[in-house]
Parts: structure tokens; sequence; C-alpha cells
């Protein structure tokens, strides 16, 4: 399903669901922002909102929604607006010298129009205002699903996710539940990636990685919930690769050939080390 999120019904390439699944609707293919398709059983009591990722040249594809989706990836998933250093303008002006960002700007960034959260929340809305009854699951690839575990998180909503960024600073942002008030293991919002993905392991950064060529600040590492971590790289020489981030490469080399892991929330983990947020 996340795979078919970045084509429209019955183009080349559509992933066959052997008829378990059918679309039930499609939104934001006739627009420059968050696309995806509604997927639903026989009898609609079952939806998954199934929300597109990042379109970009350097994981292997490109598209209309490109522009958009990597400001999208910048403010959410940078320490500072994707003020990295010197060279970079940043996408919002939070950064107040070197390491210091302001915190209040950068909460206000990561809520503006021009992120996707928003107009996800209302897709959600309308559907379940037309299926009140049904039984509804959300799910995404890289941004889409950094973007369906801001949701999820926000209304409680079933999540799965795969090789989504780290969310967790940008639902700190967002000023959604936290631990202690509740706890990760009673969640059911799951991420799932691998040891060779860079982008879902919070490395695809600094000055030698593809995404700060390609101007991406993926800064952030931790995840909300529990993350569903295969280790391609120890179990069968995976090297760290942006080209990993593929979901196709994703579900033919891993997912279809390999136990699930467990699936675990991410203890002590910290994004963001070097900046001071005032």
């Amino acid at each position: 399903m996340n795979y078919n999120s970045y084509t429209e019904v019955g183009s080349p390439g559509w992933y066959d669901l052997e008829g378990q699944w059918n679309v039930n609707s499609t939104f934001g293919w006739e627009e420059e922002g968050l696309r995806g398709h509604v997927f639903a059983s026989a009898d609609n009591s079952t939806l998954i909102i199934a929300v597109k990722g990042t379109s970009a040249a350097f994981i292997g594809g490109g598209g209309g929604t490109s522009t958009r989706d990597k400001i999208n990836d910048n403010l959410l998933f940078s320490c500072c607006c994707a003020k990295v250093d010197r060279t970079w303008r940043g996408v919002c002006d939070c950064n107040t010298g070197g390491y210091q960002c302001d915190l209040r700007c950068v909460e206000d960034s990561v809520n503006s129009d021009e992120v996707y959260y928003n107009i996800a929340i209302a897709i959600l809305w309308t559907v379940q205002d037309m299926y009140p009854n049904a039984n509804i699951w959300l799910s995404g690839h890289s941004l889409g699903g950094g973007l369906t575990s801001l949701l999820g998180l926000t209304f409680g909503v079933p999540t799965v996710t795969f090789e989504a960024p780290g969310d967790l600073l940008a639902a700190k942002r967002l000023h959604l539940p936290m631990p202690p008030a509740i706890d990760w293991n009673d969640l059911p919002l799951f991420h799932v990636g691998h040891t060779a993905d860079p982008i879902f392991l919070g490395v695809c950064n600094g000055p030698s990685s593809a995404c700060y060529y390609s101007g991406f600040a993926m800064e952030s590492k931790c995840h909300t919930g529990r993350s569903c971590i295969y280790d391609p790289v120890k179990e069968d020489n995976w090297k760290v690769d942006i080209r990993t981030h593929r979901l196709f490469d994703t579900i033919e080399g891993v997912i279809k050939l390999k136990e699930v892991p467990t699936c675990k929330s991410e203890e002590d983990c910290v994004d963001c080390e070097l900046w001071t947020y005032t």
C-alpha cells in the first residue's frame, strides 16, 4: 500500500495486492502536496490511509511534490529549520546564531501552513466522517511515515510506518502526548525500519552525506511508539546506503525474507545534542 502511494491507481509499477484490498479513494493527485490512497476491505469495515513519502531524485525518484516535500522534511526533521551551517539558508528564521535556536519560533514553524500535518488531519477527519464505524489505520513511508505517526499519536489511531525519520522531535514541538503521561508500549504505533537505512537511523547528515548534498537536513533520529528494526547489515552484509531507503528494496530484500523483529521503544534517545533552545 505504501509503495503504491507513490503512483496513481493502475499506473505502471503498481504493486499487486492480490485482490485483498480495494482502493476506496485517493487524495492530492491534482495538487503539488500531500498525496496517497485510502485502501479498504471488501465491506469497508477496515480502512487504511497510506500517505506518500518524499519524492526526491537522490533516492531514485522525483515528481511534482518534490519541492514541498523537501520543505516539510526540513521543517519536521531538522534541529532548527535546516540551518545546518553557514552555507545553508534554512527554511525559517529561528536560528539565533551558532547552535542556538528560538524554541517558540521553531514550534510555530512545524505547525505552519507549509507543513502537511494539518492537511493530513483534515483527510483523517473526512474518512472518519464518511465511515464512522470503520476500523481506520494509518501508514506511510519516509516523510509519509513521519506524518502518519504524528497523526496516530494525536488521535490514538493505529499506525504502522516504514523507514520514517525520527518523529519524536516534531511530536515534542507539536506538544503531542509524551511519557511519562503515556507509555509508548501501550500505543498501537509502530515504526518498521532497518540498519542499512541512514534516514531511519538518523545518520544521513553531515557534509559527506547524500542528504546534505541534496539540501535535506535529516537530523532527527528518535522515534515515538515502538521501533521494529531489521538488521541486514549484520545478517546480510548490507552497507549503510541511502539507496536502501527505497521502499521496494526494503519490501523485497528485507520484509519478505525475514521474521518480524521484536518491536521496542527507543530508550534514552536524544536528538540535537549540540543545540540550545531558548
